[in-house]
Parts: structure tokens; C-alpha cells; sequence
């Protein structure tokens, strides 16, 4: 569970608004789909590399908890050499976190990267 929960989104926002607002913020980063009526799978790619040259994902569920808010939880992160930039499977990886260094250092920061309001298109 993300450690800031809720997150508040933008006024007059609902959680489809907002993910199509992430979603043109980060055009080539990010996928997600909506299960339910109110929530969505997500997967964020970020666009920097490990010291290894292979890429940080991360992904949740994040579900509308209030009329201005959204949680995220079941979060996990990834960390494979599949090129975000075209469609295509992660092969292989190593899902986590695994302990609280890994959460901290790779988890936290994605989720971050993705919570960034936006100021430009990418």
C-alpha cells in the first residue's frame, strides 16, 4: 500500500479523468486498463535506467476511494530489459519489493515519478 494514501486528485477531477489526464502526460510510459468501474491496473515505466542499463517499472491498483481521492495499492515493481518504447512483454525481471531497501530505492521513487502533476507533454 502506498504510504501516502489518499491521494487527492486535481478539483473537478473523477479517477477516468485523471488516468487519461497520466495517460497523455506519459504517452510512451504508461498502460492501464480499468478491471471495475472504479479503478484501474496501471504499469509505469520509468525513464531512467539502472547503473545495469535495464529499465524500473512499477505497478498498482488504484481504485477511487472518495470523490476527490484514489488509493494505490498492491503495488510491485519491476526491473527487466524490455524497451518501453515499443510493444513488447518484459522477459524475465525481478518483481519486489523484496525488503524495505528495494521499496524505498526503487518502488517509492516510480510510484513518485508517476504522481508528478503534470507541466509538459513528454
Amino acid at each position: 500500500m502506498y504510504p501516502k494514501n489518499p491521494v487527492k486528485l486535481p478539483d473537478g477531477m473523477d479517477i477516468h479523468d485523471w488516468m487519461e489526464t497520466k495517460k497523455k502526460q506519459f504517452p510512451d510510459r504508461l498502460r492501464n486498463y480499468s478491471p471495475y468501474a472504479n479503478s484501474y491496473k496501471m504499469m509505469f515505466y520509468r525513464k531512467q535506467f539502472t547503473k545495469f542499463g535495464s529499465y524500473i517499472s512499477c505497478g498498482a491498483y488504484v481504485r477511487q476511494t472518495g470523490k476527490n481521492a484514489v488509493e494505490l495499492i498492491e503495488m510491485v515493481s519491476n526491473v527487466n530489459y524490455a524497451d518501453y518504447s515499443i510493444s513488447q512483454i518484459p522477459k524475465g525481471g525481478e518483481l519486489g519489493p523484496m525488503n524495505e531497501k528495494e521499496r524505498t530505492e526503487i518502488l517509492l521513487p516510480c510510484i513518485e515519478e508517476f504522481l508528478t502533476p503534470p507541466q509538459t507533454k513528454e
